[in-house]
């Protein structure tokens, strides 16, 4: 199965409508909320209205990372199949779902999850697109899209640095072994 470009199209359209559902709402009811760097009212400011205009495009320039990679390779590889890809963008999501309510209920379990995360990025990819997706769509919510946006994509920077520090490390130990 691969990722055509009509599934593409759909699921931007899908985040788009979600997206601007909740700036609809927001809108005729409380009014379109905005988010704060680091939580403080001291930093700039970042209304939702904005990240509704940005996860449209964002969406779709990681549904076209994740095409060229699993749709373009000369040869096939198991590890890059879209069931692959549904299964860690569907990890993502959750994962940041329940920072995303754990931070509502103002329940301290959001450094366990993060620090566990950062170990866990020596282990997997977690630096690929799906990831990165499914931390973005699961978080966009209560954060809105910008900030989820920003810190998914530093954490991508610095989760595929360990992972590619961990490959070179087992590389080293492995080359000594022979």
């Amino acid at each position: 199965m691969k990722l055509t470009q009509r599934s593409r199209i759909l699921i931007t359209a899908v985040v788009t409508l979600l997206v601007w559902s909740h700036i609809a709402w927001d809108y005729f009811h409380e009014g379109i909320p905005v988010h704060y760097l680091l939580h403080n009212a001291d930093l700039p400011g970042i209304p939702n209205w904005l990240g509704a205009i940005v996860l449209p495009f964002f969406t779709w320039f990681l549904l076209s990372r994740i095409h060229k990679r699993i749709n373009m390779a000369a040869i096939p590889v198991a590890s890059e199949s879209i069931r692959k890809v549904i299964l860690r963008f569907i990890s993502a999501f959750a994962i940041s779902v329940s920072i995303a309510i754990f931070f509502t209920l103002e329940i301290d379990l959001i450094d366990y999850i993060m620090g566990s995360i950062f170990l866990l990025a020596f282990v997997f990819p977690l630096y690929k697109s799906e990831y990165l997706l499914g931390w973005v769509i699961g978080s966009a919510f209560t954060f809105g899209a910008i900030i989820p946006i920003g810190f998914g994509s530093l954490f991508a920077l610095i989760f595929y640095i360990f992972y590619k520090l961990r490959n070179l490390i087992l590389g080293l130990f492995h080359s000594k072994a022979k």
